[in-house]
């Protein structure tokens, strides 16, 4: 009973002993082993590490990549513009021994980091103008006018080193203070975010840009109103034709029916000559007696033959 006492409270202090000795590095951290504070040692390798128990102390530091996000700095470019430019950056601690020593935490890292970038970004666009901070290559702007294109073309400027070049001497100089030695750190890529100008630039540049819509505006609108007119005169020709050849049709048509009634009032005259005078005769008695002018005429007038009775006119 005794000997069974003795071996759980030895191995109930071995487990103690184990569980305060034994700690875990994951593949995304480090370690710096600290006794009493002073550093001692340093673990890389991912896995299961042991140290001394009570005594030494896990400093757990990230190995994976870290964001260094600035504020948005005014700064003159060479060819005298003032700007906005926001930069971003990524980081890495490399040597976690010389980090702790002269940096211990993330914190402070990035408010060193802050100084050195920005004095960084500062002298690159200092010495460089606003069109290499803006764009990469000299390809041609796309325009929606062609009369556009050709003044873009005309008044382009010329990049030199672009703004990739200027991201890559920002970051030659960041690196060029020996990072590593100095503060256990090393920044891996350095990038603008965001450039813009400041505010009584940006209200010039904002009303050129409205003054080109409108000018835009205006090209297509006389566009507009040249086909408009052109539609017009199109619709018009079309009428004009449409309505010609109704008048001729027309006419046409009248033609035929005015020959139809000649033809057959030619073959009704030539059917019976005699009756087709007789009606004539009526009519003209028609129109002549209801009118009210008075006609002074000798009984043997050849009008009134019909009106002297069948036996004179048979005469």
């Amino acid at each position: 009973m005794r000997n069974a006492t003795i071996a759980f409270i030895i191995l109930v202090v071995g487990s103690i002993i184990f569980r305060a000795s034994a700690f875990t590095v994951s593949p995304a951290e480090q370690v710096v082993l600290t006794q009493f504070g002073d550093p001692k040692a340093t673990v890389t390798d991912p896995g299961l590490h042991f140290r001394t128990p009570f005594v030494q102390e896990v400093n757990r530091l990230e190995k994976r990549l870290l964001p260094w996000d600035g504020d948005p700095e005014n700064m003159p470019t060479k060819d005298k513009k003032r700007i906005f430019i926001d930069v971003w950056a990524r980081w890495r601690i490399v040597e976690p021994m010389t980090f702790f020593k002269r940096v211990r935490t993330v914190n402070r890292a990035i408010s060193i980091l802050d100084d050195l970038i920005d004095s960084a970004v500062r002298d690159v666009v200092a010495s460089s103008n606003l069109i290499e901070c803006v764009r990469t290559t000299n390809d041609p702007l796309q325009y929606e006018i062609e009369e556009f294109q050709v003044d873009q073309a005309r008044t382009q400027e010329h990049v030199s080193l672009g703004r990739q070049k200027l991201e890559e001497q920002m970051l030659s100089q960041v690196n060029a203070a020996n990072l590593p030695a100095s503060y256990g750190i090393e920044v891996a890529d350095v990038h603008i975010k965001r450039v813009n100008y400041v505010k009584n630039v940006r209200d010039r540049v904002y009303d050129r840009m409205i003054s080109e819509r409108t000018r835009i505006a205006k090209l297509f609108e006389s566009e507009a109103e040249e086909e408009r007119n052109r539609i017009i005169g199109s619709t018009r020709k079309e009428l004009d034709d449409i309505e010609g050849d109704r008048e001729q049709r027309s006419a046409e048509i009248r033609g035929e029916a005015d020959a139809a009634v000649i033809k057959i009032y030619a073959e009704a005259i030539g059917q019976d000559l005699e009756f087709f005078e007789f009606l004539r005769l009526l009519d003209a008695y028609d129109k002549t007696l209801r009118s009210p002018a008075r006609l002074i005429l000798s009984t043997d007038n050849e009008f009134l033959k019909l009106l002297r009775g069948p036996t004179h006119h048979a005469e």
